[in-house]
């Protein structure tokens, strides 16, 4: 199988992100899935079982991604609406792609097939899709909107984290051993 990746913006060199504090706890949650995007990737290439970094990265999807999407779908997005609509759709579409790969990972799993293929699938796109959100979209609504829309921003995405009862970042687990 091979991984189709998608296009994202490079960082000059030396150059860093500076995000605006109120999408911080988005950021924060972005470099977990990072981390579980590597771990997939890299049980994808090894020799061993790749089970285990397949269930953790189930365990997170159903703890912290799947509530991600929906601060970023029910929160962020219509709070941002209009600021940057071709990046909306993408990140859209690659969360409903991310989510139709993860039900074929979890039936993969359930039968007991080889899911290495899905795995790496699945960690680039997370990875790419993470990298494009940051470096493209983040940094488009930061700059757009004004003071007093993005605290709205923050108070829509603070609002939806409370309700399901998400304050702060999302958690990861240690690296799993075998």
């Amino acid at each position: 199988m091979s991984v189709r990746r998608r296009d994202v913006p490079a960082l000059p060199p030396g150059a860093t992100l500076r995000r605006d504090p109120v999408l911080v706890p988005l950021s924060q949650d972005h470099h977990h899935a990072l981390v579980q995007s590597l771990r997939l990737r890299e049980a994808a290439a090894a020799p061993s079982s790749p089970g285990p970094a397949a269930q953790a990265f189930l365990d997170h999807w159903r703890s912290a991604m799947l509530g991600h999407f929906a601060d970023e779908e029910e929160a962020l997005f219509p709070s941002a609406s209009g600021v940057f609509p071709e990046g909306e759709r993408r990140l859209r579409a690659e969360h409903d792609e991310l989510r139709s790969l993860v039900t074929l990972l979890k039936e993969a799993f359930d039968r007991g097939t080889d899911p290495r293929a899905l795995m790496e699938e699945i960690g680039w796109l997370v990875h790419d899709h993470v990298r494009y959100e940051e470096r493209a979209y983040f940094e488009r609504v930061q700059d757009a909107l004004p003071a007093e829309a993005l605290a709205e921003v923050g108070r829509a995405i603070d609002a939806h984290r409370a309700a399901r009862s998400a304050v702060g970042a999302c958690d990861v687990r240690p690296r799993p051993r075998g």
